[in-house]
């Protein structure tokens, strides 16, 4: 059989996966815990994606959600990666970071050469990694937009290493291993941190005080979200003008409070209306709307489209 058609077929077999995974919807989406992945209790796993790909036959994914941090490292590959409903184009030379709770696919059409790496909160915590770090890069986002950090041909090389001494030191080291193999996540996200266009010289993030607000309204949020609609609830908390609170996370993110908290329910929404049965009624109550009605205006405001023709629409693309 020739490589073409073999192509062709292998995008048949993906598209055939896709339509029979979006027509699973009636199954909550799965999370999946570190130990399900890994027998390694020190709360870190390097992979190669190609053994991944091979392992399943060449086959996508489900849609699904992790416990813990992951970063896809694509040295070359071809697809689409799906990160909390936003298509992206897999390309050689990128990274991807996945936030906890994100609900991810990656859907590759030739077989890829990279890797993959996880790591848990305690790996971060017991490496003296802080969340400071995390929260500040501009890497792993929580929510919305979520882009591959696109990486030169020049520093590559950068990388590649990096993740060969974690490979070697992983499996080489008889004591100190977790906290070597943690000096080298650290190097790699620090790195990242210095390529990430997202991140600007004299951006006003730099300043403590506004890291502080900008980190405490993302935690804040992420666990209020369904119980606090309004940017003046988090500035009080914050003892800060809803006004200062909007233009401090503006400036940090490109996006205000308000757009945050908003982004925020639509991702969650758009969650549970693919992945399961919940009616508009009950979702509109789970995420803190007193009336079915206002749930429904403020979803097609934001997106074109009703919570019920999303659910449709989605499921027959």
């Amino acid at each position: 059989m020739s490589k073409q058609r073999l192509t062709q077929l292998r995008c048949f077999d993906v598209n055939l996966t896709i339509f029979a995974t979006m027509n699973l919807i009636h199954k909550d989406i799965k999370t999946y815990a570190f130990s399900e992945m890994s027998q390694n209790y020190s709360g870190f796993a390097l992979k190669r994606m190609e053994d991944i790909y091979l392992n399943s036959n060449g086959a996508p994914d489900s849609p699904h959600r992790h416990d813990y941090y992951t970063i896809i490292f694509i040295e070359k590959g071809e697809g689409t990666h799906f990160v909390d409903f936003t298509k992206y184009k897999v390309e050689d030379r990128t990274i991807y970071f996945i936030q906890p709770g994100q609900m991810h696919q990656l859907i590759l059409t030739t077989e890829p050469i990279g890797w993959v790496i996880t790591f848990t909160e305690e790996f971060l915590i017991a490496n003296s990694i802080p969340e400071k770090m995390i929260n500040d890069i501009y890497l792993f986002n929580d929510y919305g937009q979520t882009p591959p950090l696109p990486i030169n041909e020049n520093d590559l090389p950068v990388y590649q290493n990096l993740i060969a001494q974690m490979a070697h030191f992983a499996q080489s080291l008889e004591t100190y291993t977790l906290e070597a193999v943690g000096s080298l996540v650290k190097i790699f996200l620090i790195q990242s941190n210095n390529h990430c266009t997202l991140r600007k010289r004299n951006n006003p993030q730099l300043i403590e005080t506004s890291n502080h607000i900008l980190r405490t309204f993302k935690q804040s949020l992420n666990k209020q979200y369904a119980a606090t609609h309004m940017v003046s609830d988090y500035a009080d908390k914050l003892a800060v003008s809803s006004d200062y609170l909007n233009k401090t996370v503006k400036n940090l993110t490109g996006k205000s409070a308000k757009d945050h908290i908003q982004s925020k329910l639509i991702i969650e929404a758009k969650r549970s209306l693919l992945f399961s049965n919940i009616s508009n009624k009950e979702l509109a109550y789970e995420l803190g709307f007193e009336e079915s009605a206002h749930f429904n205006n403020f979803f097609k405001k934001i997106t074109g489209q009703t919570p019920s023709e999303f659910r449709v629409l989605t499921r027959q693309s």
